[in-house]
């Protein structure tokens, strides 16, 4: 699988009857289906270069032996994100996580007039404010499912679901005195590093204390 705009190598060997590689092997690949695959593939190298969504089977080939079909699907890449919860939180006296903060992944590219959801695309989840590592910043930390903080405690990486919504939470740290309130911001990017619209998505989260 690989995304719009992204690029994937392929790799194959040429086996000889007892199983033992054969280096100077010619090996070509080749497409199987004809028509819109989404890609194209260097029919020396295996380079395959996706450029719209789609799907289609390629094949190596050494001499006359020819390997499997392998199918090779293009997803959409992202194009925006936005939120679908509430922008402003608040955790409650006694509650010690916040309440989610989701964001939409779309594909709105593909086909015209459509917004469509991207399932598996991560989104980048940080703290802006307080400054991450600041004695401010020490009393929360970000998470996914975790309910202890990560190697970094202010930044994680959430992925899409089925609905193309990726999700985080801000949790208190046990012991240690919360801020007033804190800044996060979620990016989604394409799998070649690109921004999407819409990013940063910004979201406040309060903490009230007795």
């Amino acid at each position: 699988m690989v995304e719009e705009g992204d690029s994937l190598q392929l790799h194959a060997r040429a086996v000889n009857a007892a199983g033992d590689t054969v280096p100077e092997a010619l090996i070509v690949w080749a497409l199987v289906d004809t028509g819109a695959v989404g890609f194209t593939i260097d029919a020396t190298t295996g380079w395959i270069v996706a450029s719209h969504p789609g799907s289609g089977r390629v094949v190596a080939q050494a001499d006359d032996i020819r390997s499997g079909e392998l199918q090779v699907t293009v997803t959409g890449a992202p194009d925006s994100v936005a939120a679908v919860s509430e922008q402003q939180v608040t955790i409650d006296v006694g509650a010690n996580v916040s309440p989610p903060l989701r964001v939409i992944v779309l594909d709105t590219t593909t086909e015209p007039g459509a917004q469509l959801a991207l399932a598996e695309k991560p989104v980048h989840f940080f703290v802006v404010d307080p400054m991450p590592g600041s004695p401010q910043a020490q009393g929360f930390f970000l998470a996914t499912t975790d309910t202890l903080p990560s190697s970094d405690p202010f930044g994680i990486e959430a992925v899409t679901d089925a609905d193309g919504v990726a999700t985080a939470v801000v949790r208190r740290a046990s012991a240690t005195a919360q801020p007033d309130s804190a800044v996060v911001h979620a990016v989604a990017v394409t799998a070649v590093g690109d921004t999407t619209a819409g990013s940063p998505v910004r979201f406040v989260v309060l903490f009230q204390s007795n």
